[in-house]
């Protein structure tokens, strides 16, 4: 105790500076500045046409009707296109299931020996 009644708590230098906590400086990492992401550019939507009509009555507006106007046929595909498009998607999806099955095969020949083996082990452990 102190004079005036305080206590007072003794330690060596070494333990004392050890057992504060310390702030150290961050560390400021250098990399190079970063590029602004790109966005991809959205599907263009194909454009309809719509036409005005406006009707006059004395010589004054009276309506005005929007409609669409029909769109080109010019950039659809024929039908022997279409079928044979589905025909080949077909052909695409038979091959990748006759792949997938060859695929399935090799994995259950591959576990398959030790399979067998962990029977055995079992079966011998509980006889």
């Amino acid at each position: 105790m102190d004079k005036m009644g305080h206590s007072v708590c003794i330690m060596d230098e070494s333990t004392r500076f050890s057992r504060m906590p310390t702030a150290t400086a961050p560390t400021v990492r250098k990399t190079a500045t970063r590029k602004p992401r790109t966005r991809k550019a959205a599907a263009k939507k194909p454009q309809v046409s719509k036409v005005t009509v406006t009707t006059f009555k004395s010589g004054k507006p009276v309506a005005k009707v929007t409609t669409l106007k029909r769109p080109s046929t010019r950039n659809l595909i024929s039908v022997d296109r279409y079928v044979k498009d589905i025909q080949t998607r077909w052909a695409i999806h038979q091959f990748e299931i006759q792949e997938l099955g060859r695929d399935l095969r090799k994995g259950f020949d591959l576990v398959t020996p030790y399979h067998a083996q962990l029977v055995n082990q079992v079966k011998q452990w509980t006889v």
